[in-house]
């Protein structure tokens, strides 16, 4: 069952909560064993950390205004907040990878690359284990309350894991005295980073800019409203996000002849089925147009 904005907004800031403490955790961590270790895939990987604790906070941010009920000056209610959040979280991840790449090729190019101590290994062994479970565990809870800023925290989570894979890579050859192979896992790092801050930001995008959000919602909830009894045919459905909920616009073309009241019944019952179709759609929308049958099938 889809639970309400309080209890959702709850379960959402546990949950990034145990995300900030244990991206705390990491980046302090991650860096120490890096400068320690003198390893600058190391340190690359901490400073993504770094940014993954700017970044949940962010979204502790965004869940909280989301939770809000709608009020007079936001009536859709507050759930593009999240897309907000995430947008802001994929362009905090984008910039990082970018600082990443250019510290990486600079120590390419000069060539001022240490060999990097043991400890680094074994910490960048430490923190993919941590990683990759806070990914599992922030990205099911992301699911489960249909949170798209959680889940976009989640794939943060997912992409530092795969930085430190990355780091375990570069660590290693560098040890077995390919010394160039740790700024480059750096670069490597930061180019995956990249690529997942583009496709995050491009679906927070989507979502601001009302994106379909399913296709095969869309086309099932014209199906069920056209199936209904007294109507004729259903014109321009639209189906958008807010947050987690869904919206419905459409048109509904009924017989001319009957009265308003009539009209005003059916329209009712279209609602009431359309809101039974999907427990997340928030409110629809009709707007009913006199037709007559034939028109409707010289139309088809």
């Amino acid at each position: 069952m889809f639970m309400d904005r309080k209890q959702r907004y709850q379960i959402g800031r546990k949950t990034t909560w145990v995300s900030l403490l244990g991206n705390v955790f990491l980046s302090i961590f991650k860096l120490t064993v890096g400068f320690l270790g003198s390893s600058a895939a190391m340190i690359a990987d901490g400073v993504h950390s770094l940014s993954d604790v700017i970044s949940t906070v962010v979204i502790m941010v965004s869940l909280k205004v989301s939770s809000r009920p709608a009020d007079d000056e936001h009536p859709y209610g507050h759930g593009k907040a999240e897309a907000i959040g995430a947008k802001l979280v994929a362009l905090m991840l984008m910039g990082a990878g970018i600082y990443l790449a250019w510290e990486g090729v600079g120590k390419i190019v000069t060539g001022d690359v240490p060999i990097p101590g043991r400890i680094a290994l074994w910490g960048v062994l430490a923190s993919l284990v941590v990683k990759e479970g806070l990914f599992r565990y922030v990205y099911a809870v992301g699911q489960k309350i249909s949170s798209r800023a959680l889940i976009t925290d989640a794939w943060h989570h997912r992409s530092d894991a795969f930085s430190s894979l990355a780091a375990l890579v570069g660590i290693g050859g560098a040890l077995l005295g390919w010394t160039f192979m740790d700024p480059l896992a750096a670069v490597v790092v930061a180019i995956f980073i990249l690529r997942v801050g583009w496709k995050l930001v491009s679906r927070a995008v989507d979502e601001l800019m009302d994106a379909v959000p399913d296709p095969e919602l869309q086309e099932r909830l014209e199906e069920s409203a056209r199936n209904m009894d007294g109507v004729l045919g259903v014109e321009n459905l639209r189906l958008r996000t807010n947050g987690p909920y869904y919206f419905v616009d459409l048109q509904l073309i009924v017989d001319k002849g009957l009265s308003a009241y009539s009209a005003h019944e059916i329209a009712a019952e279209v609602k009431q089925k359309l809101l039974d179709e999907n427990e997340r759609i928030q409110d629809v929308l009709i707007h009913v147009d006199p037709g007559e049958i034939k028109e409707i099938v010289e139309d088809q």
